[in-house]
């Protein structure tokens, strides 16, 4: 098995290149789509899918609203602009699907426009200062009464076997320090209480786990194999024990036994958050 190049979006963004996310989306399809049914999106609804990325929550935003609703899909990368608008053209949705260039951190619509707002893996690329703007912007374009949610992987419940569960966790701590992103992922378990502070009401969080075991499916091992590989990158540029950095330049080369996503015994889990809050 290779790994695929290019897990970067023109934005210089990592992980947020359309055919990574295409990915990662079908990877995980069935507890993503779950995750989004039960924030309580009704038919109807007028909703912004705000970082967007490639597009794979669409079909499901626009089932949800039904044939009167309507889907905005904002994203910042013009290489998921490209995916999204192919995506719209070909047609399929069961509501009007629109798609704009914008930033979570300053919504081009004016206020109460939306009945909800969807932003899934976005936060985790903002810094503290740019998480308050963009729960900010949220809730100022989406009418009183209607719903803001973020969803967000938890990086603290990644873990595999077998290796030393010690491994991601001090990856992560030590790119922290270097990189919104791997701070982002840490603060995901907080979320709750950032739509607290950003004045929503009725908030609620729930963590769900995704389980994937030995043999993977052919998409999951592409996924797996990736991340391995975007991983394998970062601990090379970071000041790792002797014992980390030597696992890490044993997963370089994909097509080893060692590797992880070739190991018959693999279990693999992520956790992600998702936070939901009403505007008063």
């Amino acid at each position: 098995m290779g790994t695929r190049q290019g897990q970067w979006s023109l934005t210089g963004h990592h992980l947020a290149e359309a055919n990574w996310l295409d990915v990662h989306f079908e990877a995980f399809r069935p507890e993503y789509e779950a995750m989004l049914r039960a924030i309580g999106l009704e038919p109807g609804w007028r909703v912004l899918d705000a970082g967007c990325g490639s597009g794979s929550f669409l079909p499901l935003l626009a089932e949800l609203v039904g044939p009167t609703g309507h889907v905005t899909a904002l994203d910042v990368s013009p290489d998921n602009l490209g995916r999204l608008d192919q995506r719209v053209a070909s047609g399929g949705f069961t509501c009007p699907v629109v798609t704009r260039a914008g930033t979570v951190t300053a919504l081009p619509d004016p206020d109460h426009y939306f009945d909800a707002v969807w932003s899934a893996n976005v936060s985790q690329y903002l810094t503290d200062e740019e998480l308050t703007a963009a729960l900010a912007e949220s809730r100022r374009v989406v009418r009183p009464g209607g719903l803001v949610a973020f969803k967000e992987g938890a990086g603290e419940h990644m873990s595999w076997y077998p290796a030393d569960p010690g491994l991601l966790r001090r990856l992560v701590e030590a790119n922290r320090r270097m990189s919104v992103q791997a701070h982002g992922l840490l603060r995901a378990r907080e979320l709750r209480r950032w739509l607290e502070r950003a004045g929503l009401t009725a908030v609620w969080q729930r963590t769900t786990l995704v389980e994937r075991w030995a043999p993977l499916s052919p998409v999951e091992r592409t996924y797996v194999g990736d991340l391995v590989a975007f991983m394998t990158k970062t601990a090379a540029q970071l000041p790792l024990p002797d014992e980390d950095a030597a696992f890490w330049r044993a997963q370089g080369d994909p097509a080893s036994s060692d590797f992880l996503a070739n190991h018959p015994e693999l279990y693999w889990c992520q956790g992600y958050v998702v936070a939901v809050g009403r505007v008063s």
